[in-house]
C-alpha cells in the first residue's frame, strides 16, 4: 500500500509540476490572443514552446502524468487558437509604398503578390525627377505640387514646413478618416480622425495616437537621443508590441537577428515585420477611408547589396506584405502600389573618386549656415545659396573641382570633375587650398545601388487604361480621383486612372487650417545614423 500511495504520490506531483510549468506560458499566449487576434501566427511551435517549461517541471517531479495533466494547458489553448481573426477591411483606397523598387527587379523574381495584383490591374512606369531625394519626391506624389512649392527639398525637413496640404490633409478636409504609416515628411505627426506614424528621418518616437509609438520606441531602441519619458526596456516594449499588434513569428524572428552574420540586413527585414504587424492591427482598430503603407528595406538594402540576396529577401519581403494586406482589405477596395524612384547598379570602377559631404558642407556653411550636402551614389546635392562659392572652388590647375547643374532655384547636382586619379594624385591634388582626399574619396565595394528615375505604379481598381509611363506629378492627382475627390484644378499633373473632372482652383488654403498641436521642436532633426548608413551623408 504505502508503494502505491508514493507512486500515486509521485504522479500527482508531476501533474502539478506540469500544470505548474505549463500555464505561465499559455496564460501569456491567451493575454497576447485576446488584445492581438494575429498574434497566433505560428500555433504550434508556440504550443511547444509553451508546454516545454511543464514537460521539464514534472519529470524533475518524478512523473509528468501527461493525460491528466494535459487537460488544463490544453483548456488554455483552445482559448487562444478559437479567438478569429476579424473580418476584412473595407477602406476606399489603399496605398503601398515600397521605397526604391524597379520593375527590373520585380520581374526577374517570383513575386506571386505582385504577379497577381499585375493580372486583376494595370501597371506602368512611374518616372522620378531631380533631385532624387526621397522626401522631396514622397511629398511631391502626396501634394502634387513641385518641390519649389511645397517647400520640402532636404532630409533635414519637418511635416509642418511643407507649404500645401498633402493627400491625407484633404481627405480629412472632406470629411474621410485616414491612416498614414511611415509615409516620409509626416514628423511631428498631427492629430487625425485615425493614426499617423512617421517614418525613419524621426529621431523622437511619437505618433498619434501616443500607443502607436511603441513602433517608434523600438525602432530607435539602439540610439541614444530618445526622451526620457518614453524610454522603456526591450522587454517592455516587446510586450507592448505584442498588445499593439506584433506576432509570435516577428519575435522569433526578432531574437533570431541576435545571432545573425549580417545583423543589419536582420534589423531591416524585422523592422518590416514590425510595421506589418501593428499597421494591420491598427487598419482594423480605426478602419480608415485612407490608409496608407510605405516600406523602405528595398530601398537601404539596394544601397548596399544591389542584385545580391539580401536586397532580395528584400523584394520577397515587400511582396508578402503587398499579399497580406491585399486580402486584409474588401475586393472592392482600390489599391495602388508605387514606389519615389527605381535602382541600377552603382557604375564604375572601383578606383573611381567620390565626392564625399563633411568638408564641403563645413566650407559652405560659412556663406549660408542653412545649406544642406548630401551624396546620390557618384553626385552631390547641395541645397543653399552658395552658387558663387562652387564656382570658386578650383584645384591645383585651376579647374573647378565640381561640375554644377542647377535642378531648381538654390537647389544644385554637383559630380566631380575628376573620377579617376591614381593613390600618388589624389594625394598631390588641392581643393580650394586644401587637400582633395577631403572631398573625394575612392568608391567603396559597398557602393553598390543607385537612384534610378524609372520608379513603379500599379493600380487594382479605377476607370480608364493607364498609360505605360507617367509622372510623379500625375501620383497625387490620380490618387485624388481614386478617392473620390476631385483634384484641384492648380495641380499641374494629370489623372492618368479614375474620374477626369476637376475640383475647384485651388486648396493650398487648407494648409492654413492645420492644427500642429504643442511640439517643443525648434529645428528640423533627422535621423544622421540612418543618413550616414544610406550613404547620404559620410
Amino acid at each position: 500500500m504505502g508503494r502505491v500511495r508514493a507512486g500515486a504520490f509521485a504522479v500527482l506531483k508531476g501533474v502539478w509540476g506540469f500544470i505548474a510549468g505549463s500555464s505561465p506560458g499559455l496564460l501569456f499566449v491567451l493575454w497576447a490572443s485576446w488584445e492581438n487576434p494575429f498574434f497566433l501566427d505560428m500555433p504550434w511551435l508556440v504550443l511547444g514552446l509553451a508546454l516545454a517549461p511543464g514537460l521539464l517541471v514534472g519529470a524533475l517531479w518524478r512523473r509528468p502524468g501527461p493525460q491528466a495533466a494535459l487537460a488544463v494547458p490544453l483548456a488554455l489553448w483552445a482559448g487562444a487558437v478559437m479567438r478569429p481573426e476579424p473580418a476584412p477591411v473595407a477602406p476606399r483606397l489603399l496605398v503601398i509604398g515600397v521605397d526604391g523598387a524597379t520593375w527590373e527587379r520585380i520581374d526577374a523574381l517570383e513575386l506571386p503578390a505582385l504577379e497577381a495584383l499585375q493580372a486583376d490591374g494595370q501597371r506602368a512606369i512611374l518616372t522620378s525627377m531631380e533631385p532624387m531625394f526621397s522626401p522631396l519626391l514622397w511629398t511631391t506624389m502626396a501634394s502634387g505640387k513641385p518641390p519649389n512649392e511645397h517647400g520640402i527639398r532636404g532630409f533635414r525637413v519637418r511635416s509642418d514646413q511643407a507649404r500645401v496640404p498633402r493627400l491625407w490633409d484633404i481627405a480629412e478636409a472632406e470629411g474621410l478618416s485616414v491612416g498614414v504609416w511611415k509615409w516620409l515628411v509626416t514628423w511631428p505627426p498631427r492629430q487625425v480622425d485615425g493614426f499617423m506614424v512617421p517614418a525613419w528621418l524621426a529621431t523622437t518616437p511619437e505618433t498619434w495616437p501616443p500607443e502607436l509609438s511603441v513602433v517608434k520606441e523600438l525602432e530607435l531602441a539602439n540610439r541614444q537621443r530618445r526622451t526620457t519619458e518614453t524610454r522603456r526596456s526591450l522587454p517592455a516594449l516587446a510586450l507592448a508590441g505584442v498588445q499593439h499588434g506584433v506576432r509570435a513569428s516577428t519575435l522569433v524572428a526578432a531574437a533570431g537577428s541576435l545571432f545573425a552574420d549580417e545583423p543589419r540586413v536582420e534589423r531591416d527585414l524585422v523592422r518590416g515585420r514590425i510595421d506589418r504587424d501593428v499597421f494591420v492591427w491598427a487598419l482594423h482598430r480605426h478602419q480608415p477611408e485612407l490608409a496608407t503603407f510605405t516600406y523602405y528595406a528595398t530601398d537601404g538594402l539596394q544601397h548596399s547589396h544591389w542584385g545580391l540576396p539580401p536586397a532580395d529577401r528584400a523584394y520577397r519581403q515587400a511582396d508578402l506584405i503587398v499579399g497580406e494586406l491585399v486580402r486584409r482589405v474588401s475586393p472592392d477596395t482600390t489599391v495602388v502600389v508605387l514606389s519615389d524612384h527605381g535602382f541600377q547598379s552603382f557604375e564604375g570602377p572601383d578606383e573611381r573618386l567620390v565626392p564625399t559631404t563633411e568638408a564641403l558642407k563645413e566650407r559652405l556653411s560659412q556663406v549660408d549656415p542653412e545649406v544642406q550636402v548630401h551624396r546620390l551614389g557618384i553626385k552631390l546635392v547641395v541645397t543653399g545659396d552658395v552658387f558663387e562659392e562652387l564656382k570658386a572652388l578650383q584645384d591645383e590647375r585651376g579647374v573647378p573641382v565640381f561640375q554644377v547643374e542647377a535642378l531648381e532655384p538654390d537647389v544644385y547636382g554637383l559630380t566631380l570633375t575628376r573620377e579617376e586619379l591614381s593613390v600618388e594624385a589624389l594625394e598631390a591634388a588641392t581643393a580650394g587650398g586644401e587637400p582633395m582626399k577631403n572631398y573625394a574619396r575612392y568608391r567603396e565595394t559597398t557602393d553598390r545601388g543607385d537612384h534610378h528615375p524609372d520608379g513603379i505604379f500599379l493600380v487594382r481598381g479605377g476607370e480608364g487604361t493607364l498609360p505605360s509611363r507617367i509622372g510623379l506629378l500625375d501620383v497625387a492627382p490620380t490618387l485624388y480621383a481614386l478617392l473620390g475627390i476631385p483634384p484641384a484644378q492648380d495641380l499641374p499633373g494629370e489623372v492618368v486612372v479614375g474620374p477626369t473632372q476637376r475640383g475647384p482652383a485651388t486648396r493650398d488654403g487648407l494648409i492654413e487650417t492645420l492644427d500642429w498641436g504643442d511640439w517643443d521642436v525648434d529645428e528640423p532633426l533627422v535621423d544622421e545614423e540612418a543618413l550616414r548608413r544610406l550613404g547620404y551623408v559620410e
